[in-house]
């Protein structure tokens, strides 16, 4: 036996194992080392391929779908190749079922995939007790890793279908920070309802942050429609925030309750995304004019002020801005890199 090849195979065993588990079971570091490695490598990738076809090609919708089939064929070459030279490393670990003649490289090539995705063809068997041993265990990783796969892909498509619906919910309040605030102001002040609706984003918002730290491959998964995209939509959400925070006249803004832990989640849901996915941008996003608010008839405090108001929420706003270039967009208008 050779005793270095064995070591070696239990150890691409054990990394495609420990991979798909802290990948898929773990809620601090989200990733393994390889699948995390991968999935960055197809998503750079992908943004460079992007920037060379010709404008409107949506290459970035096979983004997540492509990630997760890397990540998986990653897994399973891992585990593959791992008990392959399990069973490479002795002369006689696999012999034909018939004359009990010891395989060549690629019948054991043959051996290795059927075991360990439990097809049971028979055309080869372990020919040694140790060989036994690892046959059973071989088939119980596989099981285990085609198992877990199918559990992590369910949890990723619900995560990516919630992230699109909390884009909706917040396009749906308007397609810029002009429409959202006009639709919520009623001449006196802003409705109970529109405070309402701020409310119901503080949740759904957290939850987005908290399912990409669980599932960083959600990331990878880019809408081509504005409205589904919540890297726009955030963005969207941050400008309205800022005018209404900022700009907005102190007796004429939203109730405080409605407004401050939204804010608040946004700020942490960017400081739980960046890092992993994004840096801050070198300089924030331009601010919306204080025209915004005056033409939907918001009283507004003056330019100084609101200047100043910008300024404090200048960290958070480039924040934003490195959430959208991360996504593949140069703005919230709709343009991708």
């Amino acid at each position: 036996m050779n005793v270095l090849t064995t070591v070696a195979g239990c150890a691409l065993v054990a990394l495609a194992l420990a991979d798909a588990v802290i990948t898929s079971l773990s809620m601090v570091t989200g990733t393994g080392p390889v699948g995390g490695r991968t999935a960055r490598g197809v998503w750079r990738a992908l943004l460079a391929l992007q920037a060379r076809v010709p404008r409107g090609t949506r290459l970035l919708e096979w983004s997540g779908t492509l990630t997760l089939l890397a990540t998986f064929l990653t897994w399973t070459a891992l585990l593959w190749a791992g008990w392959w030279l399990v069973f490479a490393s002795h002369d006689e670990a696999v012999v034909t079922s018939v004359t009990a003649v010891p395989a060549g490289g690629w019948a054991r090539v043959y051996f290795t995939g059927y075991t360990v995705f439990t097809l049971g063809t028979g055309d080869y068997v372990p020919g040694t007790t140790w060989a036994q041993v690892a046959t059973t265990v071989a088939s119980l990783s596989g099981l285990f890793l085609v198992t877990l796969s199918i559990t992590y892909l369910v949890q990723v498509v619900q995560a990516v279908v919630h992230k699109r619906v909390l884009a909706e919910q917040i396009h749906a309040l308007g397609r810029d920070a002009a429409a959202v605030i006009a639709g919520g102001w009623t001449g006196d002040g802003f409705s109970s309802m529109f405070n309402q609706h701020l409310v119901s984003l503080t949740a759904p918002l957290l939850r987005m942050g908290e399912q990409h730290l669980a599932y960083p491959v959600v990331h990878y998964f880019h809408s081509a429609s504005l409205h589904k995209a919540p890297a726009p939509a955030v963005a969207v959400l941050d400008d309205t925030l800022l005018l209404l925070c900022a700009g907005a006249a102190p007796g004429a803004r939203p109730d405080p309750a409605a407004t401050g832990p939204l804010l608040s989640a946004m700020d942490q849901v960017l400081d739980t995304l960046r890092g992993q996915f994004f840096s801050r941008a070198e300089h924030e996003r331009p601010a919306p004019p204080l025209s915004v608010l005056r033409q939907a008839g918001v009283p507004v405090v003056g330019e100084e002020r609101y200047a100043a108001g910008v300024r404090e929420h200048a960290r958070r706003r480039r924040s934003v801005r490195g959430f959208l270039y991360s996504d593949g967009w140069r703005d919230d208008r709709g343009d991708r890199g």
